[in-house]
């Protein structure tokens, strides 16, 4: 099944999610607009005026349409029946396809799927599950509380079927859709169109898609200007929750993929999806997602506006990195439930395996999105990997054991240089550093293993860092160091788990002997807690790297 915009919010089926022109999606997005600046007009407040609107089995009307068969698409008038009335719903299908692709113990099949029960749920049918998650379902003309769903042949294009899908133009009324651009038609109420051929009409994932559609549907009429990743989100998380999910792929072979980047790509549609479900089973307890759908802010503002008001002690960085740790473990209890999945079962995603002494220069992180970086562990723990970035980002350490059971997740916090410390293999296999980037803009990051002062295979040093005076020490310590010729120098302090807690140095240094003296504060100025640190001193692409103890 794929999921795409051709004009109108199409989802279509040729196997796999396909892209589509971006000036398509511009222009369904500014329908949406167009539509949207419709509401309350007179000629809208006229049309609500008069008597409900209301169907019975059997009735017949004359829908408007598109023939997807020919692309830009025709409009095109289709006479229909209607098959079954629900709570929420009517099911309309065409007369031509009736008893040929679609009889009645199809729409029996859909009608029970709408109004009585989810694969996930046997209690609650799509319908109230899409208004529980997202919202109200709009009455814009028709003064019909219900939903139509028309089936009809939407027919194929170049290989490519449509499943169906939701059209702006019917929440206007006609002569308001003939002044929008491009012209078109309206049919006046609340309509979802689904394809009943060439695709069968009651297949699981068919289902499912009427859940997806109807989201859109919601999501117009909450926030018609919506950002399309946010918008394409919730309506794939529409169908995990009703059962039947897209499959997961392309976004766990590449994961430095912006979250709010839409290029229309399997990976794209995968991404929302994981991250969507992933807000929903953690951050909906108090219906965030239903009120992120309705706030008129868009996209990360509404996000990140509606996580302050929900879950005032999360951050976003805190979240974000979460899902990063989630997608790569998939845990089930006892670990932390944040970093799982109760409605997907994720593949493995695609990581950077890390030579024994990485140097690496120039790599880059999209912004909204996570890389992961995997180091064997060695019988030694003497290494220290530095990780420098042009911004900061959040980083969480996963030690893994060779079955692949997370043993334990640290928290490194957020900053643009990090000291990390691979453990032994007497406490991890694997070790995994998820680098999160809650920043929108890309940033650029760079690894270099630092050489221990006192390693016996290091050569004649043009730079020397000698250990701390006095150690252990209380008050305050010396820290000398040398460097054969002018160059800029750099020397921090790190806690054992990677993070920087001070700088002591970082400017231009003569050839020479220098030194400089630190009081255990921190880069506020605050007392730093007894333990053991390490001192990192940084020059000419070379680490060095001793420890100290303050009591």
């Amino acid at each position: 099944m794929k999921t795409v915009l051709i004009v109108l919010i199409l989802a279509l089926t040729a196997g796999c999610l396909l892209a589509v022109n971006p000036e398509w999606e511009a222009l369904q997005a500014d329908l949406g607009r167009q539509a949207a600046a419709f509401r309350n007009s007179p000629e809208q407040l006229e049309a609500r005026a008069r008597d409900t609107r209301h169907y019975q089995v059997g009735d017949t009307t004359v829908f408007w349409r598109w023939n997807l068969s020919v692309m830009p698409p025709l409009w095109i008038q289709t006479a229909a029946t209607c098959r079954a009335v629900g709570d929420h719903c009517y099911i309309f299908v065409a007369d031509s396809e009736w008893n040929v692709h679609m009889d009645q113990a199809d729409v029996d099949a859909v009608l029970f799927r709408l109004e009585t029960s989810t694969v996930n749920n046997p209690n609650q049918g799509a319908i109230a599950m899409d208004i529980e998650l997202f919202g109200p379902i709009p009455d814009a003309l028709d003064n019909d509380p219900r939903l139509i769903v028309f089936y009809s042949a939407l027919g194929s294009f170049q290989g490519t079927s449509f499943d169906g899908y939701f059209s702006p133009y019917n929440q206007v009324t006609e002569a308001q859709a003939q002044q929008m651009n491009p012209p078109g038609h309206s049919n006046q109420c609340e309509m979802i169109y689904m394809t009943c051929y060439p695709l069968d009409p009651v297949a699981p994932i068919r289902l499912s898609v009427l859940a997806h559609e109807l989201q859109h549907l919601i999501h117009w009429g909450q926030d018609a200007n919506e950002e399309t990743w946010l918008n394409e989100g919730c309506a794939e998380l529409a169908m995990v929750a009703y059962g039947v999910p897209d499959p997961i792929s392309g976004f766990n072979s590449v994961p430095d993929n912006n979250l709010t980047a839409w290029n229309q790509t399997t990976a794209d549609y995968v991404k929302v999806m994981l991250f969507f479900t992933y807000l929903q089973e953690h951050y909906d307890a108090t219906g965030m997602i239903r009120d992120i759908v309705s706030d008129p802010v868009n996209g990360m503002a509404s996000l990140t506006a509606q996580l302050a008001i929900h879950y005032p002690d999360t951050s976003f960085s805190d979240l974000f990195s979460d899902w990063g740790v989630a997608n790569i473990l998939d845990a089930d209890p006892p670990l932390n439930p944040l970093w799982g999945y109760s409605l997907l079962d994720l593949p493995n995603f695609t990581m950077t395996n890390l030579p024994i002494e990485p140097s690496m220069s120039n790599l880059g992180i999209q912004g909204y999105a996570t890389d992961y970086l995997r180091y064997t562990c060695q019988s030694s723990a003497y290494r220290h990997i530095g990780i420098s970035i042009g911004a900061p980002i959040r980083i969480k350490e996963v030690r893994l054991a060779s079955n692949g059971d997370c043993l334990g997740v640290t928290d490194l916090g957020v900053s643009n240089s990090f000291l990390v410390t691979p453990p032994p293999t007497s406490e991890a296999f694997h070790v995994v550093y998820v680098l999160s980037n809650f920043n929108p803009a890309p940033v650029v990051y760079s690894l270099m293993t630092a050489v221990p002062e006192d390693d016996p295979l290091a050569p004649e040093p043009a730079l020397h860092l000698a250990a701390n005076q006095p150690n252990p020490f209380r008050t305050e310590t010396r820290v000398s160091y040398s460097n054969r010729e002018a160059q800029a120098i750099r020397l921090e302090v790190f806690n054992l788990r990677g993070q920087k807690v001070a700088t002591l140095v970082d400017e231009i240094k003569a050839a020479g002997d220098h030194q400089v003296f630190w009081n255990a504060a921190d880069s506020n100025g605050s007392r730093l807690p007894a333990g053991v640190y390490l001192y990192r001193l940084t020059a000419s692409g070379r680490q060095i790297v001793r420890r100290m103890m303050v009591y």
